[in-house]
């Protein structure tokens, strides 16, 4: 066909086009019916663009006439879509000089199966219901393939683009040219954190309702069903709030189905019409009526926005927005599926993939099961794969550091056991093990990085003390990076008063501090005359440059980003990096988010230690609370309040520290009363610490800044206000602030919610990977260390409460491919494709 011909196609085409929508797409811009029109215009089209997909094209040839005004708008947005690629490839084509040959038997052929599709479309319908999706997809490949080796035509860029060979193509192909999708839509899905067919293949269904037809007698009260059967009648309530009501015959029994203002309801399905409805069950006498949230038409053509899943017994439900749903999502999946076999290619030796489903065929059911036994498999491979890209990307930055050589350190023996002697207690048999388990790694080449767990109170700060030691006896520099000012003040005071004696000069960096006492201090740790520095994030910063920095020492790892430890060890050649964590982290999550440190636990607690009495109390019981407070104050003890927000909120129904302080002042006039909270300058703060420790202040009215670390041993008492609010983690934690001394401690968590079971469990036990595990459990693991401040993906599949086996298998993998990376170099590219280096660890 000569260039000027389709042009001349493309022409009536849009003029049918613009007539159509300025009628209010009303079936009448064209003389006979713009379906009638698309009959006659579509095998012109399939011939001069034979490589496109004209599902659209035939749905409206052959259902225009049924749509409701709102889904022959959605097929104009799409219509729009397809002529804008077919224009762009006319522009491409170059100049022909002769027309395509087109072979006149395939044309007769062509013309003689549109004419049988129209008669008889039913029966295929059905036929291709009962195949698998894959099948269908296939045979509709070979289709193609077949047509596109009979006509003699050019090459077809988009088509061609559309098809994607591997992960980055994946990545690059926008959104708004998808069947379905147009930029409108695309925009939609940006909003859910989809920006192209990779993403859109990994936005994972959050739960699958279960579509095998039922009879009505098998209905369960509250329950989702999907029922089939034919309308009987139809009404609609008057009123403003339009209830519709289809009643719906099976067997001869009847049942409704009710939907609120979907007035096209009673036109899209009349009486006569065999529909499938899902919905949830209420029983009213003895007729169920359906609430409905889907309903299809039984064996219809193709819709405009999808293939039929009428065949698809578990049908995935995806998270969804007021303008996008899940229905919506779900074809439009659908329409890129096939796309898994290039975008997902396997990236195992074929030895390590006998215990996994392929990796593209995980992707299809993961989507559109074919039965809850293959969707258990899919789910499988894709948790145990995310959470091996995951340990794979963090062991990433660590490895880049290791290359250098660390220096083995290897000194300072008589310092340490001074040190040992000096201190106030015995070290328990949990710090001598993890101290040499340190001191081993400190004494190779290869780069110690180990992380340290341990309880509040388990004695961490003693442990980096002696590896600090070590690190100085051996002549380098030591580092110790905290998360707040306070805990950074507490940690100076601690190493000062330890190492003074010991002839070691501690050091002090802040970023409240004066330029004078800055630039000082800087210069100290230039010229090595600062053998220890202790600090917040200003350690990181690029005018902080160490002479000789052999350890690192990061306290409270989940308060930074995997990037700031990496920025920590580049101060140094190399240094070894000892890690600090007094929230206890279940080992399933440690092995993910720390699969490159070493793992040691301090699992037991100092002699004599008292546990802390934890109660919940309710709002009435605040005067006996507080006449209890009184009786501490009395007895020399001191008192920490904790409050939720800084500031009364508009919004939340909660007490702020401010107000707190307020009535505490005036419930306690003869009482000293403070308030501490995070917005106060680096001074303040410091002034108000050093008042509480050295008991000028009776109670502490405070936000969660003194949620670690914080050391008073007279402090007997925490109290917890709106106790709900706060994760169980970080309220172990607080109640960690007391118990520090001999005396016998208090935690009182008041809460307004009578049945919280996360608060029994803190009442219940003092043991933090107890706490951890649960809290893990009721919150999932994104809340439960803030992930996203890891800078790594937060877990779109894997639930670390219950997928423990596979984290496992996932840690195994990981260190086999790490010791053998030529071989597993498919695995590497993949996740630098999926963790990008540059984007890992940003805070």
């Amino acid at each position: 066909m000569k260039s000027t011909q389709v042009q001349l196609v493309l022409n009536n085409l849009q003029r049918a086009l613009l007539a159509e929508e300025k009628q209010g797409f009303t079936n009448t811009g064209v003389l006979g019916g713009f379906n009638v029109f698309m009959r006659g215009i579509l095998p012109r089209l399939e011939q001069i663009f034979p490589g496109y997909d004209m599902d659209l094209l035939r749905s409206l040839a052959m259902q225009y006439p049924s749509w409701s005004p709102l889904r022959r708008r959605e097929a104009f947005s799409e219509l729009r879509r397809f002529m804008q690629e077919i224009t762009l490839e006319v522009q491409e084509r170059p100049v022909l000089s002769e027309p395509l040959n087109v072979d006149s038997e395939l044309q007769e052929k062509q013309d003689s199966e549109e004419k049988r599709d129209s008669e008889g479309k039913h029966i295929s319908d059905k036929q291709e219901g009962q195949k698998p999706l894959e099948k269908q997809e296939v045979e509709k490949n070979n289709d193609k393939a077949h047509s596109v080796g009979l006509i003699k035509s050019q090459e077809i860029p988009l088509e061609r683009a559309m098809k994607g060979s591997n992960l980055v193509s994946l990545q690059s192909k926008p959104l708004q040219y998808l069947k379905g999708v147009g930029p409108e839509r695309a925009k939609q899905l940006e909003r859910l954190g989809i920006h192209n067919v990779l993403n859109l293949l990994q936005y994972f269904p959050r739960r699958y309702e279960d579509r095998r037809k039922q009879l009505i007698a098998e209905l369960q009260e509250g329950e989702m069903a999907t029922i089939a059967g034919k309308v009987v009648a139809g009404n609609i309530t008057s009123g403003k709030m339009k209830v519709v009501k289809l009643s719906i015959e099976q067997q001869g029994r009847l049942f409704q189905a009710t939907w609120f203002n979907q007035i096209h309801i009673l036109k899209q399905f009349p009486a006569g019409t065999e529909v499938v409805v899902t919905g949830k069950v209420r029983w009213k006498q003895q007729v169920p009526e359906v609430m409905a949230t889907d309903i299809e038409k039984v064996n219809v053509s193709v819709p405009v926005n999808g293939p039929d899943l009428g065949s698809q017994t578990i049908l995935p439900v995806y998270s969804e927005t007021a303008r996008l749903s899940s229905k919506v999502i779900r074809n439009i999946i659908q329409g890129v599926l096939e796309q898994v076999d290039t975008g997902f290619r396997e990236i195992l030796p074929p030895e390590d993939q006998l215990e996994w489903m392929e990796r593209s065929l995980a992707y299809r059911e993961i989507h559109f099961p074919e039965n809850y036994t293959s969707l258990a498999h899919a789910r499988e491979r894709l948790v145990w794969e995310e959470i091996l890209f995951l340990q794979l990307a963090v062991a990433g930055l660590h490895k880049g550091m290791e290359r250098l050589d660390s220096p083995p350190l290897l000194g300072g023996e008589e310092k340490i056991q001074s040190f040992y002697k000096a201190l106030p207690f015995k070290l328990t048999k949990a710090q001598q093990r993890v101290i040499q388990e340190i001191f081993q790694d400190l004494a190779r080449p290869q780069g110690m990085a180990r992380l340290v767990q341990g309880d509040v109170g388990s004695g961490k700060t003693a442990v980096a003390m002696a590896a600090l030691l070590r690190a100085v006896g051996s002549g380098y520099q030591g580092a110790m990076m905290a998360p707040t000012e306070i805990l950074a003040v507490q940690h100076h005071q601690s190493l000062e008063k330890m190492f003074t004696s010991l002839g070691i000069s501690v050091v002090c960096l802040l970023g409240s501090q004066t330029k004078g006492v800055r630039e000082e201090t800087l210069a100290k740790i230039a010229n090595g005359e600062a053998q220890v520095v202790v600090g917040t994030h200003a350690l990181i910063q690029e005018t902080v440059v160490f002479k000789a920095l052999g350890l690192a020492v990061t306290d409270e790892q989940h308060r930074f980003g995997v990037r700031q430890r990496s920025l920590l060890q580049s101060k140094g050649e190399s240094p070894h990096v000892l890690v600090l964590t007094a929230t206890p982290i279940p080992r399933t999550l440690a092995l993910t988010l720390y699969g490159d440190l070493q793992l040691s636990v301090l699992d037991e607690m100092p002699v004599g230690r008292k546990a802390i009495i934890t109660r919940k109390l309710a709002e009435r019981a605040r005067p006996k609370m507080e006449k209890f407070l009184d009786e501490q104050i009395n007895s020399g003890r001191q008192i920490y309040v904790v409050c939720p927000l800084v500031e009364e909120s508009e919004t939340l129904d909660l007490i702020s520290a401010t107000q707190r302080a307020t009535d505490l002042q005036d419930s306690f006039p003869n009482r000293r009363v403070a308030l501490l909270h995070g917005r106060m300058k680096g001074i303040e703060k410091e002034t108000i610490m050093t008042a509480f420790h050295a008991g000028e202040i009776d109670i502490l009215v405070a936000t969660t800044v003194v949620e670690v670390g914080v050391n008073v041993p007279n402090a007997t008492v925490m109290v917890i206000e709106s106790a709900e609010r706060f994760g169980l983690a970080q309220l172990h934690q607080l109640r960690g602030r007391v118990g520090r001394g001999k005396e016998q401690s208090y935690c009182f968590l008041l809460s307004g919610n009578k049945d919280s079971r996360r608060l029994d469990i803190l009442c219940q036990t003092e043991d933090g990977f107890k706490i951890a595990e649960e809290d893990m459990r009721l919150r999932g693991t994104g809340e439960l260390l803030g992930t996203r401040q890891h800078g790594l993906a937060e877990l779109r599949l894997a639930d670390l409460s219950q997928d423990g086996h596979l984290v496992e298998k996932a840690y195994q993998m990981a260190q086999k491919a790490l010791q053998d990376p030529e071989k597993y170099e498919l695995l590497f590219q993949e996740v630098r494709r999926m963790f990008p280096l540059e984007e890992i660890g940003v805070h």
